[in-house]
């Protein structure tokens, strides 16, 4: 009995040290898995698609057809592009107010021709296609006086629209959006508003711009009908995004710009129209849509664009292609 009992105290010994090993090793097993978790961590990457594109204008002949044929017919012939996009950005050239056109069913040439206003309809157009941020700042948005400027301002506010390029003074620039994760801003230039490149200059150097992940420029700057910037307008693209841009967008041309890359800041001089009632040549029914996709990693944050060519048909419609 004495001996079986010493083989038994032996057994339970070496049972007891092979569980301390096992156990000891699965600990060991398990440290290692939690290191190697630590070293195969990656930074999570986001992403975000900004579609910009040029001109909308809503009076005149759009006006009437918008009247005659719905939203739909307008814009339907480019929905799916504008719907692919987390946000869609353009420039609204004029303003929004109760007053009644002065433009629709008159000639070129006649006084009021080129005097726009847009109903206030066109807050559920812009929402129902995805425009989240307009810019204002253009040569027609004091078509109706400053009064016409805040009306605009209003009624986008209402709506949740954010905007650049007030006129007036009221606001505050740079704009912050943040989509996915990523912080943009937003900052307007103008042509038409006298001191607007200092102003311009100010709000991209500022802390809000300085500290988001990309940085958009909405220029309304150049000659009507040239494909080509004038110098002036190349200075100021220089000084853009020597001032911290990361992206330039023009518009006002009507017909679409030139493209450049100023370092590490993707410059589009001008995007043509994009809801306009021109069509006497090519040029001016062809526009540019610009799909910029954000893609953020860590603290930094790359670009990268896809162009689609979309076309003004003379029955007020936008369609994909140029006509």
């Amino acid at each position: 009995m004495k001996r079986a009992g010493t083989i038994l105290l032996i057994f339970a010994a070496a049972f007891s040290l092979t569980l301390f090993a096992l156990n000891s090793q699965s600990v060991e097993f398990r440290t290692l898995t939690s290191q190697a978790g630590i070293f195969q961590k990656k930074e999570e990457i986001k992403t975000a698609t900004v579609l910009f594109v040029g001109d909308m204008m809503f009076d005149r002949y759009i006006r009437t057809v918008l009247a005659r044929n719905g939203n739909a017919h307008v814009l339907g012939g480019v929905g799916q592009l504008l719907a692919e996009a987390d946000m869609n950005v353009g420039n609204l050239e004029g303003p929004i107010t109760d007053n009644p056109s002065q433009s629709q069913g008159t000639a070129v040439g006649e006084l009021t021709n080129m005097r726009f206003t847009f109903a206030p309809s066109v807050r559920k157009l812009l929402l129902d296609y995805g425009f989240s941020m307009v810019s204002i700042g253009n040569n027609h948005i004091q078509d109706f006086g400053t009064d016409g400027a805040r009306s605009t301002t209003k009624y986008l506010s209402g709506a949740g629209i954010e905007y650049v390029g007030d006129p007036t003074g009221d606001s505050i620039e740079p704009v912050i959006q943040e989509v996915n994760g990523i912080r943009l801003a937003f900052v307007s230039y103008s042509d038409f508003v006298g001191g607007d490149s200092a102003r311009a200059r100010q709000a991209l150097e500022s802390d809000a711009a300085q500290s988001a992940d990309a940085v958009i420029v909405l220029a309304h700057w150049g000659s009507e009908y040239e494909t080509a910037p004038p110098a002036r307008v190349r200075e100021l693209a220089r000084a853009f995004a020597n001032a911290g841009a990361d992206l330039i967008i023009g518009t006002h041309s009507h017909v679409v710009g030139e493209v450049e890359d100023i370092g590490n800041t993707r410059v589009y001089y001008s995007l043509g129209n994009f809801v306009f009632d021109q069509y006497w040549t090519p040029s001016v029914r062809c526009g540019l849509a610009v799909t910029a996709t954000f893609i953020k990693e860590g603290d930094a944050t790359n670009t990268r664009y896809a162009e689609t060519n979309v076309g003004m048909r003379k029955d007020g419609a936008t369609a994909l292609g140029c006509s």
